[in-house]
């Protein structure tokens, strides 16, 4: 945990520098470091989990029909980058990502430095927020009696930086990574940026960790007045049969190469390959695992 939150005081250091020559206030030029760090982030692993579903067979189409992102989520402005440490920007992103593919699956790295860095002092100002710690959240994950085995809803109308839906999804993956796949999640918050910070946490995780959520959809409302709406959501995904049909031939594939059927027997619903085929399944899996 020390390890943790010294690497997260190192990367608030970094993303400090963003806009740290600007000329504004010292709280300003903070402000909007980490919300440009933030976009930046997300601009990429949204790239990363499309091209993510394109290396597991899905064609443009079948991708355009599972993945729904609206602009404002991601959208960042040619000022902002001109006016930012390009190179500062970087860094910071990539120590994100690097600290994210060492910590745990979901663990929420963003909430305290969020709360930090744009809530403390407000005096109640603006939406009058404060994120529940990450420590309490956890706390509450073991408390919720979830069957992981089956399809199962994390839901939070106010989800700000996103630790109450990281938690349940950290503790499925201590269960049982593998059931991942049967958790549809639901957020919604009525700040935008909240809402980006919460799908960043949660794609960075899924495509870092090379997670399969069954669904993930991200509102943006006054859960009192706008629920009932049917307000565009900023953002949803929904894993289609093929990407996990595409992750069984890889799996079985490999299971072929390594002589694993050889050792253990072929189960019910598989059956040997021919001289022939073998000799392609093993190139086969050789380009997946180069990839």
């Amino acid at each position: 945990m020390n390890e943790l939150k010294n690497q997260i005081e190192t990367l608030r250091k970094t993303i400090f520098k963003i806009y740290e020559n600007h000329p504004e206030n010292d709280r300003t030029n903070q402000e909007n470091s980490f919300r440009l760090f933030v976009k930046g982030a997300l601009n990429i692993q949204l790239k990363g989990f499309i091209e993510r579903y394109k290396r597991l067979g899905l064609s443009d189409s079948e991708t355009m029909q599972c993945i729904v992102i609206h602009p404002s989520l991601y959208e960042i402005s040619s000022k902002q980058i001109d006016d930012c440490d390009t190179e500062a920007l970087g860094s910071s992103v990539e120590q994100y990502f690097e600290i994210v593919s060492k910590v745990p699956a979901y663990t929420d790295v963003l909430s305290l430095l969020l709360e930090s860095i744009l809530l403390v002092g407000k005096r109640g100002k603006g939406l009058g927020q404060c994120l529940t710690p990450p420590s309490l959240a956890s706390g509450c994950s073991e408390l919720m009696p979830m069957q992981t085995d089956q399809p199962f809803k994390v839901m939070e109308m106010c989800c700000g930086a996103g630790a109450l839906v990281l938690a349940p999804l950290q503790q499925t993956m201590k269960r049982n990574p593998h059931h991942a796949k049967n958790a549809t999640v639901i957020a919604n918050d009525i700040d935008p940026f909240m809402c980006c910070t919460t799908t960043l946490q949660i794609i960075a995780n899924t495509v870092i960790n090379d997670i399969d959520l069954c669904e993930f959809t991200q509102h943006c409302s006054n859960v009192i007045t706008e629920w009932t709406s049917g307000n565009p959501y900023l953002f949803r995904f929904i894993t289609p049969a093929k990407v996990y049909e595409s992750r069984a031939r890889i799996r079985e594939e490999k299971l072929r190469a390594c002589g694993y059927y050889e050792i253990f027997g072929y189960p019910a619903n598989v059956t040997p390959l021919s001289d022939s085929e073998a000799r392609r399944v093993h190139s086969a899996t050789q380009l997946v695992g180069a990839a």
